[in-house]
């Protein structure tokens, strides 16, 4: 059997060969980034996250079994890395009840076009169960039970922060698109 470009760079990651591992990180690190640039507050803490992730893939390769598409398989990884760093930063972030934290709004400039990298700001500007929560359900598409569970929080908690994260990202976009700072 004759193995793809990809099973010789996973199996020259496996053995620990350093040049497989760096054309590993090229292939994939853009779209790995974008991921914790999500659940991340900043770039720097994005990179962080980032790095521990591809410390993770190369220790847990061999548990990579060729089921399902390797992309997907680091992405998991990936993102149980971003909300390890969150529990390990923030321990008690989730259970905390957000009520009386006003929406930040620090890095918004009126002149900003509404795209993809001003939601993503507004998106990092969010409290990071907010933020947490937010992008497990709307770009992860979990199910609030499934969020519950990963978070140790009640499902109830999700629904209470995914609709307030949701509210404070409506009032980002009506301030930029209406220019009222």
């Amino acid at each position: 059997m004759i193995e793809t470009p990809l099973q010789q760079l996973i199996a020259g990651c496996r053995r620990g060969d350093g040049g497989a591992q760096r054309l590993l990180y090229e292939r994939y690190n853009a779209r790995l980034f974008a991921v914790c640039l999500r659940y991340a507050r900043d770039r720097s803490e994005a990179q962080d996250i980032l790095q521990d992730a591809f410390l993770t893939i190369y220790r847990d390769l061999a548990q990579f079994q060729g089921y399902g598409a390797f992309e997907g398989w680091l992405h998991r990884v990936t993102l149980r890395t971003a909300l390890q760093h969150l529990r390990r930063k923030n321990p008690l972030r989730f259970a905390e009840d957000f009520n009386d934290l006003p929406p930040e709004i620090h890095n918004i400039h009126p002149d900003m076009e509404l795209n993809s990298e001003a939601i993503l700001q507004m998106v990092q500007q969010l409290p990071a169960g907010y933020r947490t929560v937010f992008n497990l359900h709307c770009v992860e598409a979990w199910s609030y039970p499934e969020i519950a569970a990963e978070l140790g929080i009640s499902e109830s908690s999700v629904r209470s922060q995914y609709t307030r994260a949701c509210k404070q990202l409506r009032g980002l976009v009506d301030k930029l698109l209406t220019g009222v700072f």
